[in-house]
């Protein structure tokens, strides 16, 4: 098993699928935040539209068991992320991380985030 790892989730299209009328959590995301967690790894959830915003989203959808805390999306954030989850790829290729496609529609078959998890485990984090 590797290091601990400072784990960042984005929020929109990452985490979650928001209109006015939905607000949808991304399938796998609460299995694959305990694996993380269970592995010895600390999982932040940050988002450009605020610490707030991602406080209210973790506290929402039921995830503050397996976050340990949330951020504006900073350049200077500190901790510093070791790998970020993010659907924008100029983030991850800054960061280093996995890009997934946007959550842009409710859709119980995405399986993205299980297999971040598959990369993960590969490379022996967990």
């Amino acid at each position: 098993m590797s290091d601990p790892l400072n784990i960042f989730f984005d929020v929109d299209h990452t985490l979650v699928f928001v209109t006015q009328h939905v607000n949808a959590l991304r399938p796998g995301t609460r299995e694959v935040m305990a694996q993380m967690k269970d592995a010895g790894h600390t999982i932040y959830v940050w988002s450009a539209g605020g610490e707030e915003y991602s406080k209210r989203t973790v506290q929402k959808h039921g995830l503050t068991d397996w976050v340990e805390d949330c951020f504006d999306k900073h350049p200077k954030v500190q901790p510093t992320p070791d790998i970020i989850i993010d659907d924008d790829w100029y983030l991850v290729e800054k960061y280093g991380g996995y890009c997934v496609t946007q959550y842009k529609s409710v859709d119980e078959t995405d399986r993205e985030f299980h297999r971040v998890a598959a990369e993960l485990e590969e490379q022996g984090h967990l």
